[in-house]
């Protein structure tokens, strides 16, 4: 048995996710001694390897293959299901993964960061053991300051039999050595929603079942409709307001009961039900740090928990996104040394990779309704767009929301190709206070998806002009 080895540093960062990642390198930026720890054979964590990163890439794979952009222009838009393959779906899969992971070592060995594979947890507040695959301690670490960034997990269920053919997580649905021909996607989150698009696009037979009202609740409502009629286009079935009662597999196929005994089966289930922090390991009672109800480590504005020199982001305090635990890490180590500590911005864009993506920036007509707030809306169908006609991608929506007295725009929500590139505009002129004014005597290149915002923001001038036209003559 090798010796433990000792370390003093002035930042310990425990997970190298996008969290960690950027973490890491802030504080190498400031000139800090900076160790990362992570239990993962490589760098990158759950995105990279498992989650965001797999999901995005097979989503590529599925619009390529499938020809789904093509569908416009051709009566046969697709390979079929029958003759794509997995190894056709996941092909670019471990290019993509070694490129991304060689990313992540360039740039931490340019930093002068150094990694220690192992499981971190902690002895006092600034001291953490680094235990190996054996459950041996390898490595003690001092820090002045930690960093917890070790991500999360597909939740399980309890009483549910997970295993690698049939009843999934979207872990195990990646190492599937064939397509089904049918599958039951079990919650209408994020995950639940792109994967469902997805596999419907490939031609498998998928129904989506929550116990809510519509899938992804989160967004806008008139978005949500859009994205729902989408998903129904592409074939998914949506039992959507019911309650799941039991999950089991019968055979070689997974069955569902829900509310009344009603009873579905399919090849798959793809249970998406949400997250877990991974927070297990890390004996974070020994420093007397709990856990909030929904199982996250709670931060304050500036990510310090309740010890001052130890901090947490992204998944293990609630995630939501990639995007944001990155600048959660970055923000994170600035307030942990004190350099231009500040809170995260309140307004930035969020994304979701269905088929066909959204994004949006900004609060949803609902909330603005519940503010009191006077508003106007202006939209841009992708099927007056060129640039849509042109790519056969007519179904689309880009939504603008501006202030009804000042004009200043309040929300941009988008659906269709494109979106979470595009939304970035709106991020940019609302930074700077934008009016619906800069959208229309703005020049957008011809044909493109970002002309949607010049679109919307004439629709919603010319809506608002006639409202108060009417308004006139009703007072006239």
């Amino acid at each position: 048995m090798l010796a433990m080895q000792k370390w003093r540093v002035d930042l310990a960062v425990i997970g190298a996710g996008p969290a960690g990642q950027k973490a890491a390198i802030q504080g190498a930026k400031l000139g800090k001694q900076v160790l990362v720890i992570d239990a993962g054979k490589r760098l990158g964590g759950s995105c990279l390897h498992h989650g965001t990163i797999p999901s995005k890439t097979l989503r590529e794979s599925i619009l390529a293959l499938t020809g789904f952009r093509d569908r416009e222009f051709s009566e046969v838009c697709s390979r079929g299901f029958e003759d794509i393959s997995m190894p056709d779906l996941t092909g670019r899969l471990a290019c993509v993964l070694d490129k991304l992971t060689a990313v992540i070592e360039r740039q931490f060995a340019r930093n002068g960061i150094e990694v220690l594979q192992g499981r971190a947890r902690f002895r006092n507040v600034g001291e953490l053991d680094v235990v190996d695959a054996d459950g041996e301690v390898c490595h003690r670490v001092r820090a002045d300051r930690v960093v917890i960034a070790t991500g999360s997990r597909p939740r399980h269920v309890e009483h549910v039999p997970f295993d690698e053919t049939c009843i999934l997580d979207s872990d195990r649905l990646l190492r599937l050595e064939c397509l089904p021909k049918s599958m039951l996607v079990l919650g209408g989150g994020v995950i639940g929603s792109e994967y469902a698009t997805m596999l419907a696009t490939l031609g498998v037979d998928v129904t989506l079942i929550d116990k809510v009202e519509r899938p992804l609740r989160m967004l806008d409502r008139e978005l949500g409709a859009a994205f729902q009629q989408a998903a129904q286009g592409l074939g998914v079935r949506l039992r959507l307001g019911t309650n799941i009662e039991r999950i089991e597999r019968v055979g070689h196929r997974a069955r569902v009961t829900l509310d009344g005994n009603e009873v579905l089966e399919a090849d798959c289930a793809l249970i998406a039900l949400g997250r877990s922090a991974n927070v297990e390991d890390l004996d974070l009672d020994r420093i007397g740090l709990e856990l909030d109800a929904r199982g996250h480590l709670p931060v304050n504005a500036l990510f310090r928990t309740a010890w001052p020199n130890l901090y947490a982001c992204g998944d293990v305090i609630g995630g939501p996104l990639a995007s944001t635990a990155m600048e959660q890490g970055r923000l994170a180590v600035l307030a942990a040394f004190a350099e231009r500590a500040q809170p995260f911005p309140e307004k930035y864009p969020l994304g979701i990779y269905t088929i066909p993506e959204i994004s949006w920036i900004g609060p949803t007509e609902e909330e603005l309704q519940a503010r009191g707030i006077h508003y106007s809306v202006g939209r841009a169908r992708y099927s007056e767009l060129a640039r849509a006609t042109i790519a056969g991608e007519e179904e689309g929506l880009v939504k603008m929301i501006f202030h009804s007295e000042t004009g200043e725009v309040l929300a941009v929500h988008a659906l269709g190709q494109g979106a979470t590139e595009l939304v970035h505009v709106a991020q940019a002129a609302m930074h700077f206070g934008a009016k619906v004014d800069y959208f229309v005597a703005a020049v957008f290149n011809y044909p493109t998806f970002a002309e949607a915002l010049r679109v919307a923001a004439l629709d919603g001038l010319n809506h608002g002009q006639k409202a108060q036209q009417e308004a006139v003559l009703v007072n006239a």
